[in-house]
């Protein structure tokens, strides 16, 4: 039996996108045929369900607490997928520390019934966020082409190396005016990578510049609901399958370890 495959979604700073992209991705996953949880993990300014428009976000900090069980915790949307959060804008896990992150993860391996759990990290590179970043099975990093976003996101990339001893993350170039602008990003960043810490990160995929985007935002619409056939949604829909498929791919009994 597959236990759930859980992917970290971080960013060296705010404002690279990355929770329009961990929302993306859950819908594109769905769209594959995964049965997917998204957690809002960013557990002191939780947005995820602002972002979609839902008046419920579900009930995160009593399934921390071990109150209630994961399927009294869960909202389902309109997109398919489930979410799990704080109520926005209440603050109520924003002094959780690194062992509450540990047992989130521990749980949330445990989740019968999906196929892949995301999770939402906060932005920056605190101890809780390296924690959900290091516990789980693929962590992705948001980058856009901004040099202050690449500065943070090798910060990033040390950490969890650091922290796995191996291990970086695959990256996700948002925001991009063009793919020359994009291949630049990639290559500053393997640069850097190569020259200190002897790796080099994955590209998992390119998220254009779109107008939809910021649409979708301000209509607080999932950017695949909003316009799915948009150069943005159609990247986010080729990562998701992406995902999708390098998890099926994976014997079962390396999916189950841990």
């Amino acid at each position: 039996m597959r236990t759930p495959h859980l992917t970290a979604i971080g960013s060296g700073k705010g404002g690279t996108g990355k929770t329009v992209i961990a929302i993306g991705l859950a819908q594109a996953l769905v769209k594959a045929g995964s049965r997917v949880l998204l957690c809002d993990a960013d557990l002191g300014l939780a947005n995820a369900a602002v972002q979609m428009g839902l008046c419920e976000s579900g009930d995160l900090p009593s399934f921390m607490a071990g109150l209630k069980p994961l399927e009294c915790s869960v909202v389902a949307t309109a997109a398919g997928f489930d979410l799990l959060a704080a109520p926005s804008g209440s603050g109520a896990l924003a002094n959780v520390g690194p062992l509450a992150a540990e047992n989130l993860c521990t749980r949330l391996r445990k989740a019968a019934g999906y196929d892949h759990v995301l999770l939402d990290l906060g932005a920056g590179v605190d101890g809780v966020v390296m924690r959900f970043a290091a516990r789980a099975d693929t962590t992705l990093l948001v980058v856009t082409p901004d040099p202050a976003s690449l500065t943070d996101a090798y910060a990033f990339a040390k950490l969890l190396q650091k922290a796995t001893g191996s291990r970086l993350p695959q990256l996700v170039i948002n925001r991009s005016h063009s793919a020359a602008e994009a291949d630049h990003t990639r290559e500053a960043m393997a640069q850097t990578c190569r020259s200190f810490l002897r790796q080099v990160p994955e590209l998992l995929g390119t998220v254009p510049h779109d107008r939809a985007v910021q649409d979708a935002i301000r209509r607080q619409l999932p950017l695949l609901a909003r316009l799915p056939l948009g150069p943005a949604a159609r990247a986010l829909l080729k990562m998701g399958a992406r995902l999708h498929d390098s998890v099926l791919a994976q014997p079962l009994a390396v999916a189950a370890i841990r």
